[in-house]
């Protein structure tokens, strides 16, 4: 059966046709604008929000025939595929053959029944309305295809999420398109993801008042309403949406649930307000065509972090020293030497600090080499945890040495940061069996440009020796390393 919502535009210069015309239509059920000439025609198409289901237009007619409306129409894309019905009171043969190929649909000759006028619209209509939806079912088709071909390039759940829920929003001219993550038990749904991530992102939504959500859980099955304002699924919650002040002018709903993890489930909705387009069976199946993906994404997205984990754990294991967290000696090296390159290209102050255990061979041999690792764990802890910021970076550079690479830093904060360094180590006391020691350290600091220095190696050499010097000056202390004017 046709929808009797549809509209049709009459034109005809005869007053009594034309009324007799919009009465009919009208009592049928058709939403009717009318016109009594080819421009006027024309007029109510330019004005109109929507294209009109069917055109019933007069032949002759004053300023423009029927045919030239007709083929004007065919001329331009906006209007190309409405379907138009042409009226004569002539009995030219040829007519009908013109109009036939210059596009219409369908020929009257008047006088006609008024019974077979309203089956012949009721039949262009309807064909109408549905080559509407193949053509739209065909457009989301095709759109939904892209969507999953880039599904395909995704490699993290959240951008999985946001881009199912923007683009299907864009797809359906709507404007809410969401995400829902329900854990089992629990009485509320969490946003993960929204295309209008500002303003409910991270929400929590109360179940109670979602009836179509708590529906899809339940059943595991899409649930799809198509007029809220009539489904029975929302009898119990209209009332307490009003008491709470949230009376929504939501149209229509579909809630398709697609598994995350053995207890926590996803739903994928959309929505759509009474000023947008209705949610019907082509909003729905791309529901279901988008969940598909999203299912068959997860698992790959899975897959994906399980790989990048494991590479990661193999990557910790090539580059952290294992006893004290620290990046090994060839890890500190390479970033010493790409942030050596950034400060001569920028000009920017790069220090570096040479820290050694003071007497570290006598506490291995008094204490044992538990007592030894012990107290590099503590430096490494501390280096790693707390006395580092973010782009500063520690390693150890060989047995009881490290390195602190402090990229930006001049010569008396570097100073500062080793004096910190020293302090921090000498106040802690080992415990080794009935034994307390208080062990130290000694740092060599460097900072470039100050110190002639054309390379990295150069650097840590300049660290070595000002730290050399501090082993010779009494262990527990700072030195500075020579600088380009001093030299």
């Amino acid at each position: 059966m046709t929808d009797r919502s549809a509209t049709v535009f009459v034109a005809d210069d005869n007053p009594s046709i034309l009324q007799g015309l919009d009465r009919a239509l009208k009592v049928t059920g058709y939403n009717v604008r009318t016109a009594t000439s080819g421009r006027a025609v024309l007029k109510l198409l330019e004005e109109s929000e929507d294209v009109p289901d069917l055109l019933l237009l007069d032949v002759m007619m004053p300023e423009m025939t029927g045919l030239e409306v007709l083929r004007t129409l065919r001329l331009d894309p906006r209007w190309v595929d409405i379907p138009v019905v042409l009226i004569t009171a002539t009995n030219d043969g040829a007519l009908p053959v013109s109009a036939l190929r210059d596009g219409a649909v369908d020929f009257l000759t008047k006088p006609f029944r008024l019974d077979e006028l309203l089956a012949r619209v009721e039949r262009h209509v309807l064909r109408n309305q549905e080559l509407k939806r193949a053509r739209e079912q065909a457009r989301m088709r095709l759109q939904a295809i892209d969507l999953i071909r880039e599904l395909n390039r995704v490699v993290t759940a959240d951008e999985m999420f946001h881009l199912v829920t923007s683009r299907t929003s864009e797809i359906l001219g709507v404007g809410r398109c969401s995400v829902l993550v329900v854990h089992a038990g629990e009485q509320v749904a969490r946003v993960a993801a929204s295309s209008e991530a500002e303003l409910v992102e991270g929400l929590e939504l109360d179940l109670s008042l979602y009836p179509e959500v708590r529906e899809a859980l339940e059943t595991r099955r899409p649930v799809v309403v198509r007029d809220v304002g009539l489904s029975p699924l929302f009898d119990g919650v209209r009332g307490e949406w009003e008491r709470r002040g949230l009376v929504t002018p939501l149209r229509s709903v579909i809630v398709v649930p697609f598994p995350i993890s053995e207890n926590v489930t996803g739903l994928f909705v959309e929505r759509a307000t009474v000023d947008e387009p209705l949610l019907g069976d082509e909003a729905a199946e791309l529901a279901e065509r988008v969940v598909e993906a999203i299912v068959q994404a997860c698992g790959r997205v899975q897959l994906f972090q399980k790989l990048v984990d494991q590479r990661k754990q193999l990557h910790d294991l090539a580059h952290t020293d294992e006893l004290t967290g620290c990046d090994t000696r060839r890890s500190i090296v390479g970033y010493l030497s790409r942030q050596f390159e950034a400060a001569q290209r920028t000009g920017a102050p790069l220090s570096i600090v040479l820290l050694d255990l003071d007497r570290f061979k006598e506490i291995n041999d008094s204490c044992g080499h538990l007592a030894g690792d012990a107290a590099l764990r503590a430096l490494g802890s501390w280096l790693c945890t707390e006395g580092l910021n973010a782009n500063e970076r520690a390693g150890r550079y060989g047995g009881d040495e490290f390195v602190v690479v402090l990229p930006g830093m001049a010569p008396p904060a570097a100073k500062a940061f080793a004096e910190r360094a020293r302090a921090h180590f000498a106040g802690i006391p080992f415990v080794f069996g009935e034994v307390t020691v208080r062990a130290s350290l000694s740092a060599g600091v460097v900072s470039w440009p100050d110190a002639d220095a054309g390379t990295a190696d150069e650097l840590i050499s300049l660290a070595d020796t000002a730290l050399y010097q501090a082993k010779q000056g009494g262990r527990n202390r700072i030195c500075m390393a020579a600088t380009a004017a001093a030299a």
